[in-house]
C-alpha cells in the first residue's frame, strides 16, 4: 500500500542496542566517579548507584524473584527511587511503579493487577501496604553492605522492562507492558534527538511515563539526573532555585507547570541561563507559552513539544522551536512511523483529518493480562515488511499541514488529558456509580478542558432516596482514584438530558457544566468575617473564577488543583500582601485556614517568619510597647 511521503521515517535504531541497564553498567565501569544522581543534599556517583542497584537486585533474587517477574516500586522521588528501578532491571525483572500520592486502594489495585511478587519501599512508604502478602524490600537496607559482584541477569529484547498503569475505561487500572527492545529503541532515539550528557531535572512521578524519558535518557547518556523531591515539585519557586543551583540544562514537564516556572523565574529575576532545552509534553502548549519562553529565555534555549502515548514508549513525534511559531506536534521521532488513516484504515491526503496510528520500534507489547483490549488497540502494520510489526491505534485525530507537520485535533472517544494525565471518562463514571445512592453517572470536562465535572442520578425506584451529597460522593471516589481523576464538581440530577436516540446528551451536559450553580457549596457559603478573610476570599474568587467563595470548603472541592495553587500564591500576594509557600497552601486548604495563617504569621521552610500586614502591625505595636516599658523602667 502506498503511503504519503510524510509518513516515512528517515532513521532507524541499530539492530543491537542492548538493554538500558547494561548501558548504565558500562558507564559505571568506565567512569565510576562521575555524578549520576542528585536529590536533596546528597548525590550518587555512577559507581555508587551501580553498587546500590546490584545489592537491591540481590535482595530481589533472594525474595525468589527474577527474570520474567514483576516487582512493585513504591518510593518517593529520591536517590533510592533510581537505585530501586535500576536494581529491578539488574535482577532481570520488570518494575511496576506506583505513585505514593495515589490512594492506598489505587496502589493496592495496581500491584494486584500486575501480580507483583515483591515490592520495594523506602522511608515514608513502608506502612502504605498493610494487606500486602508478598515480600517487602527496603531500599535503604541495601544502601550499604557487602559488594554485590553477581552479574546482571541476561535479558532479551522481548522481556518486559516495566509496566505503567493508565486509566482503564471500566474503572480498573490498565497496565501497558513495555519490553526491553522498545525501551532501548525509544531511549536511543532520545539520545539522537537530544545529544550530549544533560543535567536533567526530573519532576515526573515514576508512575508517569515521562519519567522513563528522564531516567533512562539521562543515565544512558552519562548525564546527571537531578531528582526533585515531592515538596519541591509542588513549588515552582523552589524548582527554579533548583535549576539555578544544580545548573540544570534540560527539563521536561507539562505546559501548565512550565508556565508556573516562568512566572517564578520572572518574580525572582532569574534567567535560568544553564538551560539549553525545555521539553513540554502531556498536553498541547499555547502559542502564548511559546512566545513567553523565548521572551524570557532568548533563542539560545530550544523549546520542544513532544507527543506520544504510553503505548508508544513515551513519545512518537516532536516539534522543536528555535523561535515562536504555530503549535504542532511536528513529525516522527527516529524509528517511528506515523500514519493518518480513515475508517477503512487507508491513508488520508495532506490537509484531511484522520486517526493517528503509530508504528515502528517503540510500539509496546500491549496491555498486561488484557488480550482483548490489546487486540483492539494493537493491530498488524500493513505498511511495513517487518514480520510481526504492529501499529497502535491512538484514538487521536490529526492532519498533515502544508508544512508537513502534524496538527493535533483532539480525541475521537471519551479519553481526555487533564494536566498531562490521560483519563478515561468511563473509568471515572464507573467509580461514581459505586458511590452509595448513585444509580448512574456521566462525566464531562469544562470548556477549558482543565477540570472534570460529574453528574449523578439518584435511584428512581425508591420513595426516600438516601443522602447523596456531592461532598460524600467526592470523598468516596477520592479514596480510590488519583487526584487528577476526581471530579472537581459533582452535580446531582433527577434525570440526564438525552439525544433523539435516547443516549445521554453529553453536549448538553457540557453546556450545563458551565452554567450549573455550585449546589454542593451553596449552604457552606459564608460572608467574610474580617478584612483578612475578605482579602483571601477575593484571591480565591479571582483564581477559581467564582463570585462567592465559602470560607470553610476545601480549595480542591471548589475546582482547584495543584497547578492552580501557583496562581493562588500570586493572587494572595496581590490581595493580602503575603506570599504563602505552596507547602502551606497544601496543608491549609480553606479560606478560613489561610486567613488565620496570615493573621498569626506564617513560618517559612527555613524557620524564619513570613508575616502578613496584620501580623506585622501587631508585632510592631508589641515591640513599641516593650520599648516604652523598658524606657520607662530606665527613667525610674
Amino acid at each position: 500500500m502506498t503511503l504519503p511521503e510524510q509518513n516515512f521515517v528517515s532513521d532507524a535504531p541499530p539492530e543491537e542496542l542492548g538493554p538500558v541497564h547494561e548501558v548504565v553498567a558500562r558507564i559505571a565501569g568506565s567512569d565510576p566517579l562521575r555524578v549520576a544522581v542528585r536529590s536533596g543534599g546528597t548525590e550518587l556517583s555512577y559507581g555508587e548507584l551501580d553498587a546500590w542497584a546490584r545489592r537491591i537486585a540481590a535482595s530481589v533474587r533472594a525474595a525468589g524473584a527474577g527474570r520474567g517477574e514483576r516487582i512493585g516500586v513504591l518510593v518517593e522521588p529520591s536517590n533510592a527511587m533510581i537505585a530501586a528501578v535500576l536494581g529491578v532491571l539488574y535482577a532481570g525483572a520488570a518494575y511496576v511503579p506506583a505513585d505514593p500520592a495515589h490512594p492506598d486502594q489505587r496502589i493496592a489495585d495496581v500491584f494486584a493487577d500486575a501480580g507483583v511478587c515483591a515490592v520495594i519501599v523506602a522511608d515514608g512508604t513502608s506502612d502504605r501496604l498493610p494487606t500486602l502478602t508478598c515480600p517487602v524490600i527496603r531500599a535503604e537496607d541495601a544502601r550499604e553492605g557487602e559488594e554485590a559482584t553477581a552479574a546482571a541477569v541476561t535479558v532479551t529484547p522481548h522481556d518486559a522492562a516495566y509496566i505503567i498503569y493508565t486509566s482503564g475505561s471500566t474503572g480498573e487500572p490498565k497496565g501497558v507492558l513495555v519490553e526491553h527492545g522498545q525501551l532501548s529503541a525509544s531511549t536511543w532515539a532520545r539520545r539522537a534527538v537530544y545529544p550530549g550528557a544533560p543535567v536533567f531535572l526530573l519532576v515526573s512521578p515514576l508512575a508517569f511515563d515521562s519519567s522513563v524519558a528522564g531516567v533512562w535518557g539521562t543515565l544512558t547518556a552519562g548525564g546527571c539526573l537531578v531528582v526533585a523531591a515531592s515538596d519541591e515539585i509542588r513549588d515552582p519557586e523552589r524548582l527554579v532555585g533548583l535549576v539555578e543551583r544544580r545548573q540544570v540544562t534540560r527539563l521536561l514537564c507539562v505546559p501548565l507547570l512550565y508556565g508556573a516556572l516562568l512566572d517564578a523565574a520572572t518574580r525572582q529575576g532569574r534567567r535560568l541561563d544553564a538551560l539549553d532545552t525545555v521539553i513540554v509534553a502531556g498536553e498541547s502548549p499555547t502559542e502564548a507559552l511559546v512566545e513567553r519562553h523565548f521572551a524570557l529565555l532568548g533563542r539560545t534555549v530550544a523549546l520542544v513539544n513532544e507527543y506520544g502515548p504510553t503505548e508508544a514508549t513515551v513519545w512518537a513525534s516532536y516539534r522543536r522551536y528555535e523561535a515562536p511559531g504555530p503549535i504542532s506536534i511536528g513529525g516522527p521521532v527516529p524509528g517511528v512511523r506515523l500514519y493518518l488513516l480513515n475508517e477503512d484504515l487507508e491513508p488520508v491526503p495532506r490537509g484531511v483529518s484522520g486517526e493517528l496510528f503509530i508504528g515502528g520500534t517503540g510500539v509496546a507489547r500491549g496491555y498486561f493480562g488484557r488480550p482483548e483490549a490489546t487486540a483492539q488497540a494493537f493491530i498488524g502494520d500493513p505498511f511495513t515488511d517487518v514480520d510481526g510489526a504492529k501499529m497502535y491505534r491512538t484514538g487521536d485525530l490529526a492532519l498533515w499541514n502544508d508544512d508537513g507537520e502534524l496538527e493535533f485535533l483532539g480525541r475521537r472517544d471519551q479519553q481526555v488529558k487533564i494536566r498531562g494525565h490521560r483519563i478515561e471518562l468511563g473509568a471515572v463514571e464507573a467509580h461514581l456509580r459505586t458511590a452509595p445512592g448513585v444509580s448512574d453517572a456521566a462525566v464531562v470536562t469544562n470548556a477549558e478542558r482543565t477540570q472534570l465535572v460529574g453528574f449523578v442520578l439518584s435511584p428512581p425506584d425508591i420513595s426516600t432516596p438516601p443522602d447523596i451529597s456531592p461532598e460524600l460522593i467526592r470523598e468516596h471516589v477520592a479514596r480510590r482514584l488519583p487526584q487528577a481523576m476526581v471530579p472537581n464538581w459533582i452535580h446531582v440530577l433527577d434525570r440526564f438530558p438525552v439525544t433523539v436516540n435516547g443516549k445521554i446528551d453529553r453536549k448538553r451536559l457540557s453546556a450545563l457544566a458551565e452554567t450549573c450553580p455550585d449546589s454542593q457549596t451553596e449552604d457552606a457559603a459564608a460572608a467574610p468575617t474580617d478584612d483578612t478573610t475578605g482579602r483571601v476570599s477575593a484571591a480565591w474568587a479571582e483564581v477559581l473564577k467564582r463570585k462567592d467563595v465559602p470560607i470553610e470548603v476545601n480549595f480542591f472541592d471548589l475546582g482547584g488543583h495543584s497547578v492552580k495553587l501557583f496562581e493562588l500564591q500570586n493572587a494572595l500576594e496581590r490581595h493580602a500582601g503575603v506570599r504563602l509557600s505552596v507547602v502551606a497552601l497544601f496543608s491549609h486548604t480553606t479560606v478560613a485556614a489561610q486567613a488565620t495563617l496570615i493573621r498569626d504569621g506564617v513560618p517559612s521552610d527555613d524557620g524564619s517568619a513570613v508575616v502578613g500586614r496584620e501580623a506585622s502591625a501587631r508585632r510592631s505595636r508589641a515591640l513599641r510597647a516593650r520599648r516604652q516599658r523598658l524606657e520607662g523602667g530606665q527613667r525610674r
